[in-house]
């Protein structure tokens, strides 16, 4: 998980953000006045559900306390990605490989792949950031 920033935030603030913990959380102020360097004011679900959500303030980079690693600290949820790569086999040694470019599509990635003749099979790729 990548840490959070405030600035990265507020370049887009429909990204999904969680505690270290692996805990939704929503912003619901980033310039929280008087903060004492804790601007951020967010939510988070309580352990217990019945108990709601807990109010916290957190600094401009994401700690819970100054310093200090907590399992309160904010990250940036990881974002699931996918694409489509090309797979090849050199008929003279057998070898297997997989093409240099990723492809935003299935039918683009089978295009190229097809126009080669050593071209086997295309592959959707998945990952996270």
């Amino acid at each position: 998980m990548k840490q959070f920033n405030l600035e990265e935030y507020l370049k887009n603030p429909s990204r999904k953000v969680v505690t270290r913990d692996g805990r939704p959380v929503r912003i619901i102020c980033t310039d929280r006045k008087g903060s004492g360097g804790h601007p951020v004011v967010a939510l988070y679900p309580n352990w217990q559900e019945y108990l709601g959500e807990i109010v916290c303030t957190f600094c401009a980079n994401g700690e819970f306390t100054m310093g200090i690693e907590s399992d309160y600290d904010l990250f940036f949820a990881p974002e699931k990605h996918e694409g489509w790569i090309t797979v090849y086999r050199d008929t003279d040694t057998g070898t297997t490989s997989f093409g240099a470019v990723l492809y935003a599509s299935r039918k683009e990635a089978e295009e190229v792949g097809k126009s080669d003749d050593y071209y086997v099979a295309t592959a959707k790729i998945e990952w996270e950031e």
